[in-house]
């Protein structure tokens, strides 16, 4: 098999072939699908190295589509590229040619296109909520320079809370901006109910998310969230290779025979980490294994070590929940039984 390595930029590609005589052949492609297509097609079925990048899916899906088996190199792990003296594109094409060859490449997961498509527009409606609690921390800001509370409820973000916030007397400034905010803030609300209304429709019926709804602290906007990101848990062969994914396992430094561990790595999928993080918040408030967790460790580590670990227990339920197709009160009485 030919094995090919790819650098890929925003306007180019820098490409190197490595034939079965060893012999390498560079060349520089214009990142137009005609140029690709009239390239790669001049090869016979080759394995195509990508360095994992925000603007890989095109290629891979070109690729693809003319018969050749694209992968995607880990570009923290793949130290004869990260770590080398000399680098340029170049460079960086020929080692990835080669470690390819080697079968010494490490690679990542390449989801599928439609997960790729619900993966986007799921990370879309994340990046709403964030840009919706920027405006809400936007006018609790407004309202306190003021010294403005409000007279009822616990929040100005209920519907009584808005309607008061709406009647409130402001300087002509202050008005404009609490009228802009609160727009804003209506036509968010508007596109994350559009979008949620969308994810229910594709993913809301998957047996893998209800089942995943089973968990205490875990909803269907989380559930679908587990799913989409997480993709296929078949590739962790171990409730520890799913939260190391998710960062949420110790760094371990081990020299002369002692072994010391620190905070959490904090590598690999940070929104799987958010979402892990945000249901143990919600879990701790139920009676049940996760608030005796957070109970225990609490007291002897302190709130956050223990909404981590909560965090981190949560994502093993999820793991054998997920790969045993369960629900969470057949997991507790497998638990209890020792299965």
């Amino acid at each position: 098999m030919v094995h090919v390595g790819v650098d890929l930029h925003k306007q180019f590609s820098q490409v190197a072939v490595l034939t079965d005589e060893g012999e390498i052949r560079e060349g520089r492609v214009e990142n137009e699908r005609e140029a690709m297509v009239e390239y790669f097609r001049g090869l016979p079925p080759s394995r195509v190295a990508i360095e994992a990048s925000g603007t890989w899916w095109w290629l891979v899906d070109l690729l693809e589509e003319l018969g050749h088996e694209a992968v995607l190199s880990h570009p923290k792990q793949t130290k004869a590229i990260a770590s080398a003296r000399l680098k340029n594109d170049r460079v960086d094409a020929e080692r990835l040619a080669l470690l390819s060859r080697g079968d010494l490449l490490p690679t990542v997961w390449i989801p599928s296109a439609s997960i790729r498509e619900a993966r986007e527009l799921f990370r879309h409606r994340v990046g709403l909520v964030w840009q919706r609690t920027v405006l809400r921390n936007r006018l609790t800001s407004l309202l306190a320079r003021r010294n403005l509370r409000r007279k009822s409820g616990s929040s100005w973000f209920t519907k009584v809370g808005l309607a008061e916030m709406r009647a409130l007397e402001l300087p002509a400034s202050a008005r404009a901006i609490r009228d802009d905010l609160l727009a804003l803030l209506d036509a968010l609300n508007e596109r994350i109910q559009s979008v949620e209304t969308e994810l229910v429709d594709r993913w809301g019926q998957d047996p893998r998310v209800r089942r995943l709804m089973t968990i205490p602290g875990i909803g269907g906007v989380t559930a679908m969230g587990l799913v989409i990101e997480i993709g296929n848990i078949d590739r962790f062969p171990s409730t520890k290779h799913l939260a190391s994914y998710v960062g949420l396992t110790p760094r371990v430094r081990a020299s002369a025979g002692r072994v010391r561990t620190g905070h959490i790595s904090k590598e690999g999928n940070r929104l799987v980490r958010w979402l892990a993080v945000a249901a143990a918040t919600q879990a701790v408030r139920r009676a049940g294994r996760f608030k005796a967790l957070y109970g225990r460790l609490a007291r002897r580590r302190g709130k956050k070590v223990a909404r981590v670990a909560v965090a981190r227990n949560l994502i093993g339920v999820v793991y054998h929940v997920w790969k045993d197709q369960i629900d969470y009160a057949e997991f507790l009485r497998r638990s209890a039984c020792g299965g």
